[in-house]
């Protein structure tokens, strides 16, 4: 299948947003607009003045209370062989 599309040319469909590639079949489309670039792939021209938003969460670990943290302990298959009896007496 031959690709139609032209570079830099862009189509989105006045209902749902899509952006489709600029093709002459599509043009026809009462449905579909041209587009810029700038419109149909805002993330691709982000001003540089613009920074990302801070966390609101802190984010940090204290590595003394990892440290200190008790891990669980390991099951061993005779462990849980002995908490089934222990359950059924």
């Amino acid at each position: 299948m031959a690709n139609l599309a032209t570079p830099g040319r862009w189509l989105r469909h006045k209902k749902n947003g899509t952006i489709y590639p600029w093709n002459p079949h599509l043009v026809e489309n009462a449905a579909v607009e041209e587009v810029p670039e700038e419109l149909a792939f805002p993330e691709r021209f982000l001003p540089v003045t613009q920074k990302g938003r801070k966390a609101r969460v802190d984010l940090g670990t204290d590595e003394v209370s990892v440290a200190t943290a008790a891990k669980p302990a390991r099951a061993t298959p005779a462990a849980l062989a002995a908490d089934a009896r222990k359950g059924l007496k």
